[in-house]
């Protein structure tokens, strides 16, 4: 999986087997390479998604609160037997858990491992990525029984469980509701790693996935979901292809080296995959995209973690896709914290984001060089859809043609590198595990 919160899972992983930790993963079945599988940690079985469904807003599809509550605690049942087995099999010392305490959309989850930890009285760190009350669906409840669930369990105060958070905004609205202190643990990247570069595997990205490595390419590697805001980019893209500023381009070389020629424009690389709840917004993004005329490709069925090969053909990693890039959007709305701005920075590609709560908060004050979209977005009534201010996209499109053509692009790059490396590296993960766990 290539969504934030299983990168950083990956991430703790590799750094605690550095250090000589023998660890193993347990997850639902939507999750790959996981030691232990939990059929009933699965979010999308239809008892699952009915909960959710229920759990929030209005309900739906019971008779009465009471029978939504026998529901999730039946599941929840199910969930604790099986973690249980994994627990006398595994014998673990330590347990780090992510998102389990804190989303909406399996809270059954939630109260199946509080009584596992009540039982067995296992240290644990619980680092909490989305919060229910941060996303729109699961914001309301739908009755006093389940906001009672939700304050028992989401996230549940135990002797021996820690808490982090992702953000300081989080960390803050997790204490002022609970009264809970957490760390924070931000996102990070290993800047160790070797660059990132076209090599004979993803030489031939361009080929199967239907972009000419004459363009311009324009990369977005996040998720398709709504609060990625995606459709605020199209606009910028618009005047980008416009034929006054391609003439202008034509023969221009490029911070990175690449000349420009009569058949460049603006490609729009849409490299992660929809999720399912948000296919009905990828559809009005293809529709805005094939209505504006812009070069786009979605090549999300072709990215994985891993770079594999079947049949003749190729799938590649998220990785294999940037060196490829010019420069990334990222437009999101809302992020938790941004993996992949951080992957950004380490490719040393410029950036066009838009502002979110968490970059101003968290992020902004450290100095990156990015171009700035700004933090205002409008709801467009007549697709559900947000816009940019007026006049905004076009702005935003002369600071890109800028940055692109600059001269001091590159040294500003490296100084984004530097900042990562100095904030946001293995090293800086490595140490807040070690306080979590208190391993120092």
């Amino acid at each position: 999986m290539t969504d934030g919160v299983s990168l950083e899972i990956a991430k703790r992983r590799h750094i605690l087997e550095e250090d000589g930790f023998i660890v193993a993963s347990m997850a639902g079945p939507g999750s790959s390479r996981s030691d232990f599988v939990l059929p009933s940690m699965d979010f999308n079985s239809e008892l699952a998604r009915k909960i959710a469904d229920n759990a929030f807003g209005k309900i739906r599809d019971y008779p009465d609160e009471s029978s939504l509550m026998a529901d999730i605690e039946k599941l929840s049942r199910r969930i604790e037997i099986e973690i249980n087995q994994v627990i006398d099999e595994f014998k673990p010392d330590f347990i780090l858990l992510h998102n389990i305490f804190s989303h909406g959309r399996h809270i059954a989850s939630a109260s199946a491992f509080r009584a596992v930890l009540l039982r067995h009285t296992i240290p644990t760190l619980a680092t909490h990525h989305d919060f229910y009350w941060e996303r729109s669906q699961y914001r309301h409840p739908s009755c006093p029984s389940v906001r009672a669930f939700l304050e028992l369990n989401i996230p549940p105060e135990i002797p021996g469980v820690k808490h982090a958070c992702i953000n300081s905004l989080a960390a803050s609205a997790l204490k002022e509701r609970t009264g809970i202190e957490a760390m924070v643990f931000p996102d990070t990247l290993d800047f160790d790693a070797a660059e990132w570069s076209i090599d004979p595997w993803n030489t031939r990205l361009p080929e199967d996935t239907g972009f000419s490595s004459k363009d311009i390419i324009v990369l977005q590697a996040t998720r398709i979901v709504r609060r990625k805001g995606i459709e605020l980019i199209i606009p910028v893209l618009k005047y980008l292809n416009s034929p006054e500023n391609l003439k202008k381009l034509r023969g221009q070389k490029l911070y990175n080296g690449k000349i420009l020629s009569e058949e460049s424009r603006f490609f729009y690389l849409i490299a992660g995959y929809t999720e399912k709840d948000a296919e009905d917004y990828h559809k009005s993004l293809e529709h805005l995209l094939a209505e504006e005329r812009i070069p786009h490709q979605f090549i999300g069925h072709r990215i994985a973690a891993e770079r594999s090969e079947s049949g003749g053909e190729r799938t590649y990693s998220l990785f294999d896709v940037y060196p490829h890039a010019d420069i990334v959007s990222y437009p999101s709305m809302y992020e938790g914290w941004g993996n992949q701005f951080l992957e950004a920075v380490f490719a040393r590609k410029p950036v066009m984001l838009f502002e979110y709560p968490v970059f101003k908060s968290d992020i902004r004050d450290r100095g990156y060089s990015v171009i700035s979209m700004e933090d205002r977005a409008e709801p467009d009534r007549e697709n559900d859809l947000f816009r940019l201010p007026e006049g905004k996209a076009e702005d935003i499109s002369s600071k890109v043609i800028t940055t692109l053509l600059s001269s001091e692009t590159t040294g500003l790059l490296q100084e984004n590198f530097r900042i990562g490396k100095e904030h946001n590296s293995y090293e800086a993960l490595e140490s807040l595990l070690a306080e979590g766990m208190a391993l120092s």
